[in-house]
């Protein structure tokens, strides 16, 4: 991997992190504001974010909602953390409130409180080295997770120049 490469990966993933940072922030505005379909799509947004700025570090292919489930479930075997997942479903679920208009207010602020929970432990999983499983103790499902993530995306990714500029995003913490 070259330099540049690795520079262009640091800011998309930063990018999608201070993305993520941003939906989340909005998430409480709109549940404050009592629109809880807003609420719980920009909930939803901020961990897909997140899961996309640890997967654009990786190297992995982030472009498709199956993904970004699967990020989350590789790092669930290699960080031995099945609240990864189980997180994740829970905050799925807002992605459908979204559509749906089902969940309760309680139930989506406590979701968006998983969400918060999510969107952190991806970033401090940013910012240490990966702890990739060996390849020749991978199970069939954990190589075909892999192969998933490594594949090129059959559309263009997203130039970095098509994310909103750091500028305009919130700090990361």
């Amino acid at each position: 991997m070259t330099t540049a490469l690795t520079s262009a990966r640091r800011e998309k993933s930063d990018r999608y992190a201070r993305l993520s940072r941003l939906k989340l922030l909005q998430a409480r505005q709109e549940l404050a504001r009592g629109d809880t379909m807003q609420a719980s799509e920009k909930a939803y947004g901020a961990v897909t974010c997140a899961a996309k700025a640890y997967g654009e570090l990786r190297g992995w292919n982030h472009y498709s909602h199956i993904r970004v489930e699967r990020i989350l479930s590789q790092l669930r075997d290699e960080e031995q953390e099945p609240t990864l997942v189980t997180r994740y479903y829970a905050v799925k679920s807002l992605h459908s409130n979204f559509f749906e208009y089902e969940l309760e207010p309680s139930v989506v602020q406590d979701h968006l409180d998983l969400a918060a929970v999510l969107t952190a432990r991806l970033e401090e999983l940013r910012q240490v080295p990966p702890h990739p499983l060996p390849a020749a103790s991978l199970n069939p499902e954990q190589r075909r997770r892999l192969t998933l993530l490594l594949q090129p995306s059959q559309a263009a990714p997203v130039p970095v120049a098509d994310l909103p500029r750091l500028d305009d995003l919130p700090p990361l913490p």
